[in-house]
């Protein structure tokens, strides 16, 4: 008996020690994740004299929503946000309905030179963006694009097609084939079987091509620099580089700007959590 019960005390020792080190390391994670948009916050709230002090000061003496008043008052922070609300969203939305067409395609379909396609499409992501800004510019100048918002959806469709084409073909290929099939037999062309069958239990894939997508059009910089010379079509990350001074840098105001540039993103991201939760579910239940 002795002999069980000490067993059963190594056991359960383990045990929590297994429980503690798992919690204890998402813990660590989250904190390591949140802390940077934690401490904009702080920033935000400090007065101008108390950004740089020595000792750091972790909590803010003396708070205040000046820098909150002075993001808005000194440029029209509404507006930036607008833009690439537009522009996030945008492109969003094209790159995935393109990419799940294509990604069908790629998964579905039988056709010569399927692998080297798609092995084409992925190694266009891997040009750097600096190669492709000063031929994609001389296009968008030529094209009457420049200061609108498809000189910018255009170009991060084609940069971030070809993950969303990735993440729907590795999607689509997990999918049960009686799916298809069943559609096939009632009458449907491969389109209407992709629309009304395949598309509706893929949210998960749906979902997370859009969050990569979306944050990657709402923190882009070069392109929106370049491409937007108007103030009132610059996004909202060339607004935030534009607050500083030319012999100062506002770091209260800028925290401020770029925390509440950061809430819309969250929103975006728990607001497809929940999707890709349901999602997974409906995929359960079919």
């Amino acid at each position: 008996m002795s002999h069980d019960s000490n067993s059963l005390e190594i056991e359960r020792f383990q045990w929590v020690g297994k429980k503690v080190g798992f919690y204890g390391s998402i813990f660590i994670i989250a904190l390591v994740s949140v802390f940077p948009i934690l401490w904009m916050f702080i920033t935000s709230l400090k007065q101008p004299g108390n950004i740089v002090t020595f000792p750091v000061e972790y909590i803010p003496r003396d708070p205040t929503l000046a820098n909150y008043r002075a993001a808005f008052e000194g440029a029209p922070f509404f507006r930036y946000m607008l833009n690439s609300a537009i522009v996030a969203t945008g492109t969003a939305i094209l790159s995935v309905f393109l990419g799940a067409m294509a990604g069908y395609a790629l998964s579905r379909l039988r056709f010569r030179f399927k692998l080297p396609v798609l092995l084409l499409i992925l190694g266009t992501a891997m040009l750097p963006f600096i190669a492709r800004l000063i031929p994609l510019f001389s296009l968008a100048r030529s094209w009457g694009l420049l200061n609108n918002y498809l000189g910018l959806i255009i170009p991060y469709t084609a940069f971030q097609l070809p993950f969303a084409v990735w993440i729907f073909q590795a999607y689509f290929k997990e999918l049960p084939d009686s799916l298809e099939e069943a559609g096939l037999m009632d009458g449907l062309s491969r389109i209407g079987v992709l629309f009304r069958i395949i598309l509706p239990v893929s949210a998960p894939a749906m979902a997370t091509a859009a969050i990569i997508v979306f944050i990657y059009a709402w923190n882009e910089f070069l392109f929106a620099l370049t491409f937007m010379t108007e103030d009132s079509m610059r996004t909202i990350t060339v607004g935030i580089a534009l607050y500083q001074g030319e012999f100062q840098y506002p770091w209260g105001t800028i925290s401020a700007a770029v925390f509440m540039s950061v809430i819309p993103l969250i929103l975006f991201m728990l607001f497809f959590q929940r999707k890709v939760v349901e999602g997974l579910t409906a995929t359960g239940k079919a």
